[in-house]
């Protein structure tokens, strides 16, 4: 049998509610456009926020993932967009993104809990810092005089609030045409009390 052929790309996430999708859609339409840097865009109806990207998974462990899942929840929270901004924050940007005003605790407390669930099942401790956010576009190559700042004054606004009542566990299938995203499993995070 070919290796691969039972794994699984997959990763988990918060779905990021329509007017944010819009939103996104709009300042990518606006900046495509203006910048001579080769960007890569994000599709914005597959925005989200990535909690831990699992790669390369054995199909036969998803029932460990949604338990580790289950395990993390403590009740829903609240997130509201904030200020646009890059990684890394010195030299070329790789990535374009929209941090997060408020509930950047709470979803890190949510992740600290899913990520010490996960190793429990066998996986990797996370080893970058998390910070929440929304991935908006990768630049492939970054260009000089680019209007860096201007594009995050873009993505900075008065972002709406959104309740995340569950995380969704989602597997990437590669296409030419780009990425496409199934939904495996959805856990919803009731309060735990």
């Amino acid at each position: 049998m070919a290796q691969g052929l039972l794994g699984m790309r997959l990763f988990i996430g918060i779905p990021i509610p329509a007017e944010y999708v819009r939103i996104i859609r709009e300042v990518q339409g606006a900046w495509r456009g203006r910048l001579k840097s080769r960007m890569s865009w994000v599709r914005s109806e597959l925005a989200h926020v990535t909690l831990k990207f699992l790669g390369e998974t054995d199909e036969a462990k998803v029932g460990g993932i949604v338990k580790a899942m289950r395990a993390a929840a403590r009740g829903r929270f609240e997130l509201q967009g904030g200020a646009g901004g890059f990684f890394p924050a010195r030299g070329a940007p790789r990535v374009v993104w929209v941090g997060f005003a408020r509930g950047e605790d709470s979803c890190g407390a949510y992740f600290s809990a899913l990520d010490e669930a996960l190793i429990r099942e066998g996986f990797a401790a996370e080893t970058k810092p998390f910070a929440a956010h929304v991935t908006v576009a990768r630049v492939r190559e970054a260009a000089r005089g680019d209007d860096w700042p201007g594009l995050a004054r873009a993505l900075t606004r008065d972002w709406p609030a959104f309740g995340v009542d569950g995380v969704v566990l989602w597997q990437s299938v590669l296409r030419p045409s780009g990425p496409e995203y199934r939904r495996v499993a959805e856990v919803a995070l009731a309060d735990q009390g």
